[in-house]
């Protein structure tokens, strides 16, 4: 973990045990047990994988149409409500298209993740995600919120939903591009 809380190596995230120990906050009462199970297989096959695609493949996954990062999605189910703007079911595909390849060569940590299952087959995650590097030869870094929801079929989990948002200063009506705004001073308006 680096000294802003972040952790970019994906082997340090070895089970869902261990991401507590990067929380800069109490964990949830809200996670079962008799869940865990589930829990480990999102964090190793969703945030473990995204995160080592992200750092260690996309730079060469472009040439095949970033095919690399498909196995992570359900294209049919996916809605994403994202820093872009928002993506209607069943029109991802056509947003993932465009945007993937264009940050391709970057690099990613995340900050605060907790997973947290509600049955066998559904879960939902949060965190602070950095994200650098630099996109169509544009150096880039910025840090947003995410959330996901991820859903098992057929034995591979896969996001159905993501929300990816940057705070916003309400006062000057301008979005904090490192997402370290403090909620109790971002909504005074003067």
């Amino acid at each position: 973990m680096n000294s802003e809380g972040f952790v970019k190596e994906d082997e340090e995230y070895s089970s869902i045990n261990e991401t507590y120990k990067f929380l800069h906050m109490p964990k949830s009462k809200c996670h079962d047990p008799e869940l865990i199970k589930a829990e480990n297989e999102v964090l190793e096959q969703l945030y473990v994988g995204w995160l080592h695609y992200w750092n260690k493949e996309s730079m060469h996954d472009v040439v095949n149409g970033m095919d690399g990062a498909r196995r992570f999605y359900d294209f049919e189910e996916m809605l994403s409500y994202d820093m872009f703007g928002n993506t209607e079911r069943g029109n991802f595909k056509s947003h993932f298209d465009s945007i993937f390849p264009y940050w391709n060569d970057g690099q990613m940590e995340y900050k605060d993740i907790e997973i947290t299952a509600l049955s066998p087959i559904y879960a939902y995650s949060t965190m602070i995600q950095h994200t650098w590097g630099s996109a169509g030869g544009t150096p880039f870094s910025t840090a947003f919120r995410r959330t996901g929801i991820a859903r098992k079929k057929d034995g591979k989990w896969k996001w159905i939903h993501e929300h990816l948002s940057f705070p916003c200063d309400m006062n000057t009506q301008k979005a904090d591009f490192t997402a370290s705004l403090k909620p109790e001073e971002a909504f005074k308006l003067q």
